[in-house]
Order: structure tokens, then C-alpha cells, then sequence
């Protein structure tokens, strides 16, 4: 009997510890890709001297696709005007900032008091690449 009771106490916990490692992995790849759909987008902005609209529509239609994040939770900010590559200082460096709302952090929130709209955190990747445009 007193094994029975240990055991319905255990048992759930066991259970969340092995659904939050499998979310835990989940979240890993999705921030794997969202790292690399932004080093690709770095990249041809480079090329390019800017993160042009086209390049920032790009990385949330890549994210929104691959992760199944919708669109509005994403945000890309970048420089607005053309960086060369012969330019002095930091005006040949491209800023950017990608940030991404990434829900279900935690498994049954509920049970730790942490409420569905704080089950949420925003993995933000804000860096600067020089540009290659001559």
C-alpha cells in the first residue's frame, strides 16, 4: 500500500520531467533554425549592404514556414539605408535585430503558477555583419 501512494505521487512528475525535456528539444531546434535562417539572411544582406525588405520578408516567411510561428510573432529590425564597404568606423557595419515570440516553455505552466501568457519568452538575435557592397 505505502508503495502504491509513493507511486501515484511520483508518477505524474516523472511524466512532466519527460514531456519538458521533449519540449525542451523542440525549442532547441526551432531556435536552430531560426539561427539559421538569419546567418542565411545575414549573408545575402552583405552582399546586398542592407537587410532590404525583401530580405526581412524572407526571414519571417522562412521562420513563420519552418517553426510554424505565426508570422505576427515575429520582428525584424535593420539599418535603413546602404552601408559600403570602404566606409570608415562602424558606417560600413549593418545592424539587425531579429526577435521571435516562442510559446510553451514550460509543461502544464499551470501546476508551477505560471500563467499561459507568461509561458512565453522572446529569443532575440540583435548583431551587426560589415557589408561586402562596394
Amino acid at each position: 500500500m505505502k508503495q502504491l501512494i509513493v507511486m501515484t505521487a511520483v508518477l505524474p512528475i516523472l511524466f512532466m520531467l519527460m514531456m519538458q525535456i521533449s519540449l525542451d528539444q523542440k525549442n532547441s531546434q526551432v531556435i536552430s533554425v531560426i539561427q539559421s535562417v538569419v546567418y542565411t539572411a545575414k549573408e545575402e544582406a552583405k552582399q546586398e549592404g542592407i537587410f532590404s525588405s525583401h530580405i526581412k520578408e524572407k526571414i519571417v516567411d522562412e521562420i513563420s514556414q519552418k517553426t510554424g510561428i505565426t508570422r505576427d510573432k515575429i520582428k525584424v529590425e535593420a539599418d535603413n539605408h546602404i552601408k559600403y564597404r570602404y566606409e570608415e568606423g562602424k558606417n560600413r557595419l549593418i545592424n539587425y535585430k531579429v526577435v521571435v515570440e516562442i510559446d510553451n516553455v514550460m509543461v502544464a505552466p499551470e501546476i508551477y503558477g505560471i500563467s499561459k501568457e507568461n509561458n512565453k519568452y522572446f529569443y532575440t538575435i540583435d548583431s551587426y555583419t560589415s557589408s561586402e557592397k562596394l
